[in-house]
């Protein structure tokens, strides 16, 4: 099947297609097989593979997921890549960061080293230390 671009409109609501390639322009969803962003921006991203190259995307869950100087609120995938980007939380098997930025990261492997605001175990950290403040308000206020 020959690949598939948006129309010359600068923004379409939802894109269904095997293959899609993004440049310069925007779209609220996009479900494909393959989809590359090159200069341009999506609401959400669901796919096999995605590419976002000096672009950005709020949710991207897909299989292979490369962000290259790019921004992406969440990445959801098996394997993510982010290379001299950025994204608020990464959710994956596999991650290979190179000169990145990530708030919250989830993941089994991590290769390179990526700046990370926080991982599972300052979360864990995090979380515990705040059930264990709600509980000793709770039994000094019910008194």
């Amino acid at each position: 099947m020959p690949d598939e671009q948006i129309p010359s409109e600068p923004f379409q609501d939802e894109v269904i297609a095997q293959v899609v390639n993004i440049s310069q322009g925007g779209a609220g969803h996009v479900d494909a097989d393959s989809v590359s962003i090159r200069q341009g921006g999506v609401q959400t991203v669901a796919s096999a593979s995605a590419d976002i190259t000096q672009g950005g995307a709020f949710i991207v869950d897909a299989g292979q997921a490369t962000v290259n100087q790019s921004g992406a609120a969440v990445v959801i995938a098996e394997d993510a890549t982010i290379e001299h980007g950025a994204a608020g939380l990464v959710v994956a098997s596999t991650v290979n960061a190179k000169d990145s930025r990530i708030g919250l990261l989830l993941a089994g492997t991590v290769e390179g080293r990526p700046d990370i605001a926080v991982d599972a175990r300052v979360a864990a950290i995090i979380g515990a230390s705040a059930l264990l403040t709600l509980f000793i308000l709770r039994k000094l206020f019910r008194s």
